[in-house]
């Protein structure tokens, strides 16, 4: 593994190789967190923007660092980037991996529950900022750890929809914002910028009594005229009360405008979205549809997929919605499952369709893993396996029937520990 050192910025000089610094990268204006220090009016930036300590990578340095190497040191100084670094040069164990998910999945939503609880007493206080860094670290860290294992970042996200939690909410619709930011291909800090836009997507509902959001009868028309208001609100939390880029505020505000004018804040010009915008619009839908909500059960994966499809075709973006489709398939990974055969399993790993061709036409082909979890007879398995399935959808589906995840009560602790089987 590198030994990455960590130094004062006042130690900094020309050829050193960065590959960490003390602030997040959407605090500073550089593009990426690695780089060649080629003059010293950069090392004078980095000061200007009050970065303190920096990570250097000696091996990738150009010219003699061994006085710097003596007295430098070696464990880092930076938990994120140090965490980072370590993740690109070590394989991680399975188990490992979705031990590190679940733990960031459950920081955010803790902290994004206590900076719920601190708008609600500080918020109207002209001097309050947001304090954004702990959870901008948080997304780095889960896109770094996503880039590498993917399929992990959708399946844990589905196992976390269970209840109508606001905070799971938005760190669900963050864990799928990068699953589908890495179905794109895009840059890390693309995807860390999606990250953060939907994490904060629905800030705004700070402003919805407790009562109104776990109402279980109808809303009355004040009622949903309040929680209507959530977009504005908090696109005006956002740029007042942070210093985020601001296309984090425009999904905030515009993430419930739809093509066909049925969505709001009344007024909103949809033809006018970003493209993370739409993404996370569609995001935002799916992880509602598959959460518990107090009026309502949750439906499956694969059927909030339909239904997102289904919307495409007048208010939602085909082109997310599709993109959407493409990246999970008929049968989504979390997606609890009945097969033909009678095995309840869940699935786990959706390998890319492919076109079978058959003369003059072809069929689109779906191949999935699926985690068998009971046999025929409705049994637990003392040793589940992984049975891969391949299907077009003119032969019979292997499929009979998909379950909601809390009416299947799934074992969680149990599923992490079996984490070698499913993400093999």
């Amino acid at each position: 593994m590198n030994k990455y050192l960590t130094i004062s910025v006042e130690d900094l000089k020309v050829g050193y190789y960065v590959v960490g610094i003390d602030k997040n990268w959407l605090e500073t204006p550089f593009l990426s967190h690695r780089f060649l220090i080629r003059s010293d009016s950069e090392i004078e930036r980095m000061k200007s923007h009050g970065i303190r300590m920096v990570m250097v990578d000696p091996k990738r340095s150009e010219g003699d660092l061994s006085q710097l190497q003596n007295g430098a040191d070696e464990k880092s100084s930076l938990p994120p980037e140090d965490v980072r670094t370590v993740m690109e040069d070590v394989p991680l164990s399975p188990v490992r991996v979705t031990e590190l998910m679940t733990n960031l999945h459950e920081y955010l939503v803790r902290r994004y529950k206590a900076l719920f609880e601190e708008l609600r007493t500080k918020g109207s206080d002209p001097s309050f900022v947001i304090d954004t860094g702990p959870f901008l670290r948080g997304v780095e860290d889960l896109e770094k750890l996503g880039k590498h294992y993917p399929d992990a970042l959708l399946f844990l996200a589905h196992l976390q929809s269970t209840d109508d939690d606001l905070y799971v909410h938005s760190a669900n619709v963050l864990f799928l914002s990068l699953y589908l930011a890495n179905i794109q291909k895009l840059p890390a800090e693309e995807s860390v910028l999606w990250g953060v836009c939907a994490l904060f997507h629905d800030i705004g509902m700070v402003n919805v009594p407790l009562e109104i959001l776990h109402k279980k009868e109808p809303l009355s028309s004040r009622e949903r005229e309040i929680i209507q208001d959530h977009p504005l609100f908090g696109e005006r939390l956002i740029r007042e009360k942070t210093r985020l880029p601001a296309e984090v505020a425009h999904v905030a505000a515009q993430h419930h405008l739809r093509r066909d004018a049925s969505g709001y804040p009344a007024g909103g010009d949809f033809s006018r979205t970003a493209a993370v915008t739409r993404a996370i619009m569609t995001i935002d839908m799916f992880d509602a549809l598959i959460t518990d909500r107090p009026y309502r059960d949750g439906v499956s994966p694969s059927r909030a997929l339909k239904i997102i499809v289904d919307a495409s075709k007048d208010s939602l973006d085909p082109r997310w919605a599709t993109q959407l489709f493409l990246g999970m398939g008929v049968y989504p990974i979390g997606t609890v499952v009945e097969l033909s055969g009678g095995e309840i399993g869940i699935v786990t790993k959706y390998h890319s369709h492919s076109e079978r061709q058959e003369g003059a036409a072809s069929r689109l082909v779906q191949t999935f893993s699926v985690l068998i979890l009971k046999n025929r007879s409705g049994f637990p398995l003392t040793k589940p396996f992984i049975k891969n399935l391949t299907w077009s959808p003119k032969e019979p589906p292997p499929v009979t029937k998909t379950h909601n995840h809390s009416d299947f009560m799934i074992d969680w602790e149990r599923l992490q520990g079996l984490a070698p089987y499913w993400m093999g």
